[in-house]
C-alpha cells in the first residue's frame, strides 16, 4: 500500500486574513499548492522590512514542501507602474524617480535593486521562489487583463487611461452579475475598510479629472511625454497600473483561483482590495482561497520608515554601519531574532533584543551540531565505511542535499523528490514515536517532538517550535540521555537537525563551528580549551560526589554561552561551540 504523505495525516491550520480566523488547510489539488506573494518594488535596496515579509512566506515554503506538498511559489518584481501615491493614482513612478536621481537608465535601476535583493535574501537564508516573473515582462498579459475587465462592463477609458469602476463593481458584483448574485468577497471585507465611509471621505475629490470616484484605481495609465517607459496599447501609448500586475501574474502562473496570496498587512488597502476587485471583473471569482498577511517590523514601537531616520538596510545590518546598530549581525542572528514572533505579530527591533538573540541562536546551533555528529556517528558504525546507509547521507554532507545549505544549486533535468519532503520524512510523525512504558526521559523527549509538529502546524507557529526545540536540546544534554534507548537518542536528533535546518531554514553563522576534545594534545591547546577542561574536570568531579546541582549548573551556563558538552557514558569526551 502506497504510504501517505504528511499533509494527509498532519493537520495544518491557517489564519485566513479573509474570514479573520484559523481554517483547517485544504489545498485545491493536493498535493499541488500555487501560492502567489507579492513582492518587492526594485528602485532602493532591500531593509529589514523586506526581510520581515521574505522571511515569512520562506517559513510557510518550507513547511508546506517539508509535510510533502509540491509546492509553486510565485513572487513578483515589480518594476514599473509603482507611483509614489498609489491610493490617488498620482505622482512620479519610484523607479523613474530614482533612475532621474542616479542619472541611469530605469532598467539599470531595476537590475541593480533586484541584484541586491536577492544578495539579501541569499544571505537571510531565503529559498529562491519556483518563478519570479516581472511586471515589464508580462505587458500583453495586462492589456489582456484589462480588456476583459472593460469587456465585463467595470472599467472605463479616459483620454488613454484606464480605470476600475469600484461603484459599478459593488452595485454589480462580478464580470456584470449583480451583487446578490455573485459569490464573490465585497470590496473591503479583506481590509476591513467601509465602502461608503471611504466614499465620504473622499466626496470633496469625486467626479474631479479624469475618474468617475476618486476610489476608482488606475489599470492603464496614459505616459505623458517624458515619461521614458511606455508600451503601446489599444488605448495608447502607456504603462500599466500597480495592482494589475498582480493579478495578471498570479493568474497566469496559478490559474484564476489559487491556494495561498500573501503579502505585508500594509498590502491589504488598497492592493489586495483591488487584486479581489479586478480578478473579479476579469474572472468573475476570488483569487485566492487563503489570504495571509505578515506584520511589521517597529523600532521602539514606531514603524520602520525612512522618514522618521530609522531605516536600516541589510547591507548596513550585516556590516554595522548604521548609526543605530552596536555592531554587525550575522545574518542567521537577524533570521532567528525575527523568526522567534510569530509572522502575524510585530517584531520591535533593538540592539539589546538582537544580542538576546545571539545568544539564543548559539545555544540551538550547539545542541543541532550535537545531534548531527551523533547521527553521523550512527550512519558511521551501521555501514562501517564512510557514513552512508541505505542511500542517505548523514550530518553535514546531508544538508548539501536539502533546503537548508545552496538553495541556488542547479538541480538535474530529471524530475526529483524534493530534499525538504525527504526530509520530513526522517522525523517521527505525529504519533509516531511510542517512548518505552516508565521512561521519564523517553516521555520527554516525545514530548516535545510532538510539540515541534503543533506548533508549525498551528498558523506556522516559529516561536513555539523554536521553544520546543530549545526544551529539546536541554534534554539531549542531560546525563540520562546517553543511556536512552537508541530510538529517543535517534528521534531527538533527527528532530533537532530537520526543524531547525529545514524548516527553520538556520544554517552555522559565519562564524562556523568550533570543536574540542577533553584531554587533547598540549601542542594544540588553546586558553579557552585550558579553561573548558577545567570546568570539565570540575564537573566530573562534582558528578562522582553526586552533587548534580552544580554539575547541572556548569553544563546549563556553558549552554547558555553555546557551549555543548558531550555527554557519553563513560563521561564527558569534549565539546563544541558556534
Amino acid at each position: 500500500m502506497e504510504q501517505k504523505q504528511l499533509f494527509e495525516t498532519v493537520g495544518l491550520t491557517v489564519y485566513n486574513s479573509l474570514r479573520r480566523d484559523r481554517e483547517r488547510f485544504q489545498a485545491l489539488n493536493p498535493p499541488l499548492v500555487g501560492m502567489y506573494v507579492c513582492g518587492p518594488t526594485v528602485y532602493s535596496d532591500p531593509h529589514l522590512g523586506h526581510a520581515r515579509a521574505a522571511l515569512a512566506f520562506d517559513t510557510v515554503f518550507r513547511y508546506l514542501r517539508f509535510l510533502g506538498y509540491r509546492v509553486r511559489y510565485v513572487r513578483n518584481i515589480t518594476d514599473v507602474g509603482h507611483l509614489e501615491d498609489e491610493t490617488a493614482d498620482a505622482g512620479e513612478d519610484k523607479i523613474l524617480k530614482r533612475a532621474r536621481l542616479e542619472r541611469l537608465e530605469p532598467m539599470e535601476v531595476v537590475h541593480r535593486y533586484t541584484v541586491s535583493y536577492h544578495e539579501g535574501m541569499r544571505h537571510l537564508g531565503c529559498l529562491p521562489p519556483s518563478i519570479e516573473p516581472t511586471a515589464s515582462g508580462h505587458i500583453v498579459e495586462q492589456i489582456q487583463v484589462v480588456k476583459k475587465i472593460l469587456d465585463a462592463g467595470l472599467a472605463y477609458e479616459r483620454d488613454g487611461s484606464v480605470y476600475f469602476d469600484l461603484e459599478k463593481y459593488v452595485r454589480e458584483g462580478s464580470a456584470g452579475r449583480s451583487a446578490t448574485e455573485s459569490a464573490g468577497t465585497p470590496y473591503g471585507v479583506l481590509s476591513g475598510k467601509v465602502l461608503d465611509d471611504l466614499l465620504a471621505n473622499t466626496r470633496e475629490t469625486t467626479g474631479s479629472g479624469e475618474k468617475k470616484s476618486a476610489l476608482d484605481f488606475a489599470l492603464w495609465k496614459r505616459a505623458e511625454p517624458t515619461h521614458i517607459m511606455r508600451w503601446p496599447s489599444p488605448w495608447g501609448e502607456g504603462f500599466p497600473g500597480w495592482h494589475l500586475e498582480c493579478t495578471t501574474m498570479s493568474t497566469r502562473y496559478l490559474g484564476e483561483t489559487f491556494d495561498i496570496h500573501g503579502g505585508g498587512l500594509d498590502l491589504q488597502f488598497p492592493h489586495h482590495e483591488a487584486e479581489i476587485a479586478q480578478s473579479h471583473g476579469a474572472f468573475g471569482t476570488d483569487p485566492a482561497r487563503y489570504w495571509m498577511h505578515s506584520n511589521m517590523l517597529t523600532v521602539g514601537g514606531q514603524k520602520m520608515a525612512k522618514s522618521l531616520g530609522n531605516f536600516i538596510t541589510l547591507e548596513e545590518m550585516f556590516s554595522g554601519t548604521h548609526p543605530a546598530l552596536d555592531q554587525a549581525w550575522d545574518p542567521m542572528v537577524v533570521r532567528f531574532f525575527m523568526l522567534q514572533s510569530h509572522y502575524r505579530s510585530t517584531v520591535d527591533f533593538s540592539n539589546e533584543a538582537l544580542r538576546g538573540a545571539e545568544k539564543g541562536f548559539a545555544r540551538l546551533m550547539a545542541a543541532v551540531d550535537a545531534a548531527e555528529r551523533y547521527l553521523a556517528e550512527m550512519d558511521g558504525v551501521a555501514s562501517g565505511s564512510d557514513g552512508r546507509r541505505d542511500g542517505r547521507h548523514s550530518g553535514a554532507d546531508s544538508r548539501r542535499h536539502s533546503g537548508g545549505a545552496n538553495p541556488y544549486a542547479r538541480a538535474e533535468a530529471a524530475p526529483q523528490e524534493d530534499p525538504l519532503a525527504i526530509a520530513g520524512r526522517t522525523v517521527p510523525a505525529p504519533g509516531a514515536f511510542v517512548p518505552p512504558t516508565g521512561d521519564d526521559h523517553s516521555l520527554a523527549v516525545s514530548t516535545q517532538i510532538e510539540a515541534c509538529w503543533a506548533a508549525m502546524s498551528d498558523d506556522f507557529h516559529t516561536p513555539r517550535a523554536i521553544a520546543a526545540l530549545f526544551e529539546l536540546g536541554k534534554l539531549t544534554q542531560r546525563p540520562e540521555h546517553g543511556g536512552a534507548p537508541e530510538a529517543t537518542r535517534t528521534a531527538a536528533a533527527r528532530t533537532l537537525r530537520a526543524f531547525t535546518r529545514e524548516v527553520l531554514g538556520l544554517a552555522p553563522g559565519r562564524g562556523g563551528t568550533e570543536t574540542g576534545t577533553a584531554g587533547s594534545g598540549e601542542q594544540s591547546r588553546t586558553p579557552l580549551d585550558a579553561a573548558l577542561e577545567l570546568l570539565i574536570e570540575v564537573r566530573r568531579a562534582a558528578r562522582e560526589r553526586r552533587d548534580f546541582e552544580t554539575a547541572d549548573r556548569i553544563r546549563d551556563r556553558l549552554a547558555e554561552a553555546g557551549i555543548s558538552l558531550q555527554d557519553r557514558k563513560d563521561g564527558t569526551t569534549g565539546w563544541t561551540t558556534t
